[in-house]
């Protein structure tokens, strides 16, 4: 159990358990972790053989095992439970009901039992609202093991596990809808400059491998991902005889191409994005000794997108064709960019990028 959730352990009372799991709520957390976290405790304080997180797969009409925590941990998971058939599982009449289930004596019942010598089946549905998340499934050999009052609390707690549920469900919404965002964008992007998607892609490779290099933590490693994909999004408001032009732009089209920081910001402001993922692309010509634009932000005032990208797109645009030169060989590209560690880029990132294996972008 990592660290984020050391408050998980030992809980003395339901209660003690369903307040401490309300803190993850208001920040960011590992849903899978969280919510084992919160089974194992419920099994302890409850003293259950089982504590289950049965979710709802609505197209399938079944029950599948999410998360489990059970006294035995080498007892394989059951399979799916299918909705059409509640005759013998107290989970799907659960769901099925709406209300929560329990079973003092589950041989008498004629319910299925999912761990051998359990007597007592408690199920309660995570709702949240009107959608059916699943069902928290808890099984007792105590035939009194749920009063009324500790019911309460474990239906408070199921409460507790819709709103978590509801939060990832959410999250994952907006992910995909980013996902479509970004094919949208540099699609559109890619019928002005048709090399514009191609260099997108190479950069966020690059990109994301400098920053599991640099050992970065999984939101900041998917801002970096996205912010490559649309760090030059703000060239669809550039004019294309500038993007493609093969000689030497003039003082007129230069200021005109450098403000594309700065509109890549304004699209994907309104959008929904991360701010790590927008302040990337506004950031990613700064310079780390101040001189670079639009900002002529220095050092760490850059946002750690924004210095990755700057290397990324430097050293993509180095071992590229361009229309005013060949690209470089590899060994050379690497070459200009150390010569620039510390003036251009943050020597931090450059080392990183030389720690990268590129055959394996």
């Amino acid at each position: 159990m990592t660290s984020d959730n050391n408050a998980l352990e030992n809980p003395g009372s339901v209660q003690e358990l369903l307040i401490h799991g309300l803190a993850f709520i208001a920040r960011p957390f590992d849903s899978n972790e969280i919510l084992k976290g919160l089974l194992k405790g419920l099994r302890e304080c409850t003293g259950s053989e089982r504590a289950d997180l049965l979710m709802f797969q609505s197209d399938m009409n079944i029950l599948f095992f999410s998360e489990s925590d059970t006294a035995a941990y080498d007892v394989d998971k059951p399979g799916n439970l299918s909705m059409a058939d509640s005759k013998n599982s107290a989970p799907v009449k659960a769901l099925s009901g709406g209300h929560t289930v329990l079973v003092d004596d589950v041989r008498e019942s004629g319910l299925l039992s999912l761990s051998s010598g359990a007597r007592t089946l408690l199920s309660v549905p995570v709702f949240f609202g009107e959608r059916t998340h699943g069902v928290l499934n808890l099984e007792h050999n105590d035939a009194k093991a749920f009063d009324p009052e500790i019911i309460r609390w474990i239906q408070a707690l199921g409460g507790l596990f819709a709103m978590l549920l509801e939060r990832s469900w959410l999250s994952e919404q907006v992910f995909n809808l980013n996902q479509r965002l970004i094919d949208t964008m540099t699609e559109t992007a890619n019928e002005t400059d048709p090399g514009f998607k191609a260099h997108a892609e190479r950069v966020s490779s690059i990109a994301v491998a400098i920053a599991v290099q640099m050992d970065l933590g999984e939101e900041t490693v998917d801002a970096v991902r996205d912010s490559g994909y649309l760090h030059d999004i703000g060239k669809s408001g550039v004019s294309q005889n500038i993007l493609v032009k093969p000689g030497s732009l003039t003082l007129e089209e230069i200021d005109e191409v450098r403000k594309h920081p700065i509109l890549g910001r304004f699209l994907l402001k309104p959008l929904g994005f991360q701010p790590a993922v927008i302040e990337g692309v506004a950031s990613h010509h700064e310079r780390w000794d101040g001189s670079g634009y639009p900002r002529g932000l220095k050092g760490d005032q850059i946002p750690i997108t924004g210095r990755i990208l700057a290397v990324a797109e430097a050293f993509d645009v180095m071992t590229s064709d361009q229309p005013y030169r060949k690209k470089m060989i590899l060994e050379e590209a690497v070459i200009e960019i150390q010569s620039h560690s510390g003036e251009q880029f943050d020597p931090t990132v450059v080392d990183a990028l030389l720690g990268i294996n590129f055959k394996e972008l």
